[in-house]
């Protein structure tokens, strides 16, 4: 199977950087994978499940608070507003994330608090789920 360069890069911290076969992001549409010699594009990626697969066959999960990809000559980089493994996250700040999340949207506010709101209420159910498919 062929590989590409492949670059995964938080807002706080580099995820990872070398060769990968495959990777699959969610996007607004649903999950997208990429592999090796994809065709040039931009994605916007929305808060969820991140999935790389190396050149050596390990597999790493992740999950993007949302963010873009960027696949162009055989090098795909991915810049995520957030970046976490299952395992470090915080089931119970993220409850708590999401319960603040839906009490904020059930509140009069504008339109940009109205989108900020279901982003963090996004990001929580996303944590949240990855949390219990790991049985964290």
């Amino acid at each position: 199977m062929g590989t590409f360069g492949l670059n995964v890069i938080a807002s706080d911290k580099d995820f990872y950087h070398g060769r990968g076969t495959s990777i699959s992001l969610p996007a607004k549409d649903g999950s997208i994978t990429i592999l090796a010699h994809h065709a040039d594009m931009m994605i916007a990626i929305v808060p969820g499940e991140m999935r790389i697969r190396t050149e050596d066959g390990t597999e790493h999960v992740a999950i993007v608070g949302g963010g873009f990809a960027q696949i162009i000559n055989n090098r795909v980089t991915v810049l995520a507003d957030s970046i976490e493994k299952p395992e470090d996250i915080d089931v119970k700040r993220a409850k708590e994330a999401k319960e603040r999340a839906e009490e904020q949207l059930r509140q009069q506010q504008s339109m940009q608090e109205y989108y900020v709101s279901k982003a963090s209420l996004a990001r929580a159910m996303a944590r949240m789920k990855a949390a219990r498919d790991r049985g964290i």
